[in-house]
Formats: structure tokens, sequence, C-alpha cells
């Protein structure tokens, strides 16, 4: 059965055990898997191994799920960093299609790492090995660029038959390249969810730490093989699950930091930027001065939990300051 989050607003956590339900506690914890996420493998990827593993950790998630452009790479060497350490993380290996005719589509199962004939930019395979899934990432991206303000159409085409389930909510689109349009790309993606009988999840499409777990899938059992994941998304015991809003608003602040630390490295006037960007100015003045801080740490070799310590910062929060201090040393600064 797909069990759509229907009625829901963008942004919003599923639905908790209802406590007074006699039968709750015997049922088992639901497991929130981020399944789009994006390692250096994709050329649009910011997170090393390492940091997804980091990241994962401070999280407190249990699995992690790696889908870079193409490729199966990123996820084989988080799986070896897991494997190496006697980290207790499950890794998924999996890898988004750049197909012809379908867009992006996610696909896990036994077996994916090889070489099962897959060149970029061709059809999506009609028929995947059995044991495989395949996900339609964000189907409204290439729409809402264009798409007035109100309801978003749907003139997308049907999907084939091997693609099982769609993104309902996407964390690249609700957090980065159109926040603004939350509620309308909620409206278009349930309809269209509906009107493809596919199942709906929900995923970050993280290419940075600040997106990193935002929106994730939420598993009715326990996952403790890809072969678990994709039996459970198959057989619609999923439903699109996200971080509580008040948690989701901190994840577009940092996309917002981003902004102005660019505007500062280029040597801008970027206190005018945030005004002309309508950004809250004493939020732009705190986020330069934390760059700053951070960067001094950075290149007198802190750490994470010395940036932690001496900055104030969580460490999810560390982490991406650290990844910003990285990227703007070694090019441009790249805002996705």
């Amino acid at each position: 059965m797909n069990t759509t989050t229907r009625g829901r607003q963008p942004g919003s956590t599923v639905d908790r055990p209802n406590a007074r339900d006699p039968g709750h506690a015997s049922r088992p914890a639901p497991v929130e898997i981020d399944l789009h996420v994006h390692s250096v493998a994709s050329a649009c990827g910011y997170l090393s191994p390492e940091e997804l593993v980091a990241i994962t950790r401070a999280a407190g998630r249990q699995v992690l799920a790696v889908s870079d452009h193409d490729t199966a790479a990123g996820g084989l060497a988080v799986r070896d960093i897991v494997a190496r350490t006697g980290d207790d993380i499950l890794v998924l290996v999996g890898m988004e299609l750049s197909t012809s005719d379908a867009g992006h589509v996610l696909v896990y199962g036994d077996g994916v790492e090889g070489d099962w004939g897959w060149r970029r930019g061709s059809p999506m395979p009609r028929h995947l090995p059995d044991g495989w899934v395949a996900i339609k990432a964000h189907p409204f991206r290439d729409v809402v660029k264009v798409a007035p303000p109100g309801p978003i159409p749907d003139r997308l085409p049907d999907l084939p038959g091997s693609i099982d389930a769609v993104e309902q909510w996407n964390g690249n689109d609700l957090l980065v390249k159109a926040p603004h349009r939350r509620a309308d790309l909620d409206v278009a993606s349930r309809n269209y969810v509906a009107r493809q009988g596919k199942v709906a999840i929900a995923a970050s499409d993280a290419h940075r730490a600040s997106s990193l777990h935002a929106y994730h899938a939420v598993f009715a059992r326990p996952v403790a093989s890809v072969a678990d994941a994709v039996d459970q998304v198959r057989g619609g015991e999923v439903r699109p699950g996200s971080l509580p809003e008040p948690e989701l608003e901190a994840r577009r602040g940092a996309w917002r930091r981003r902004r102005v630390v660019g505007w500062y490295v280029e040597g801008r006037d970027w206190r005018a930027d945030a005004r002309d960007a309508q950004l809250d100015e004493c939020e732009a003045e705190e986020v330069v001065a934390c760059f700053k801080g951070v960067r001094r740490l950075a290149r007198s070799g802190a750490t994470v939990a010395d940036v932690v310590r001496d900055a104030g910062l969580d460490a999810i929060a560390a982490i991406d300051f650290l990844a910003i201090v990285r990227e703007e040393a070694l090019q441009p600064p790249r805002v996705r």
C-alpha cells in the first residue's frame, strides 16, 4: 500500500505512534533513512566519505545510503571506511542514474556496484534485476523553475513500470533551490505520486553537510541490509519524513550563510548583498564572524571537536563550517 503523507504540510514530521495505543510498544521502531546522498564521487558533491560517516554518527543515524551520479564509487568508499573502523553504521550502496527519458532515478540493490551495463545518458532500463528498487528523483525540479506563482502544472510523462517510488519531498528543492515554493511543490508531487500509482518517499539530495538527513524515508521495520530496504520501499512500507520545522529552518539558514560567506570571500559588499537579498543583517554579521573564527582554527589544524569546543557550534554545524573553509580555499564558491 502506498502510504503517502496526504494533507500534511511540507517539512512536517511524520505521525508518531499514539502513546495511548496499548499495542504500539510491541511494534518495531521506525527507521529513518536518507536515500539520496552525494559524495565527492559526484562532480557536484562536496562531502568526503569520511565526512559522511562523521555526520551520520553525529546525527545518531544507524544507516547511511549513498547515491552518486552514475557511479557507486562513493558508496563503496564509505562502506570501506566503515569496515576498517568497525563502525556499526549500515551502508547502502546505490547510484543516481542520469537517464535520457526519465530524468534522474535512484537505484539500490545487491550488485548495483558491479558493471551491470549502465551508461550515463541511456534510457531508463525497463527491466532491473530482481531485488532492486528504482526511485524517481525530484520530478518537478525543472518545472518549478519556470512555473508562475500558484499551482504547479503536471504535464510530466508517465513513468516506466520499472520505477517503484517517487520523491514527494526533495531537500535540495525545498531547502535550496525553491524554498519559497514548498507548499506548491508538495501538492504537485503528492498528486503526481497518486496519478502514477507509485510509493512516496522523501530524501535530502544532499550535496553538502547542511542538507544531509533533513528529509528521509521512514521505514516501518528495521533495515539490516539493502534487501530489507528494497523490500520495504517496493512494498509501500515507507513514508516521507523530515526533521521538525525548527530544524529545517536551521538548515535553510545554513544555505543562507553559504551565500553570505561567498560574498565575503569574493570581496563584495556582503552587507549590501545581504540587505538586497532580504537576509537578516545581524545574522549575516554573525556568519562572517564565525567563518573567520573557524578559518583561523582550521589553519592551525583544528579538528571538529576543537571547533565545537572553541567556536560553540554543534558537531554538524562545525563540520559544515570546516567544509566551507576548505571549499573557499580551493576554488571560487559554488552555491547549489
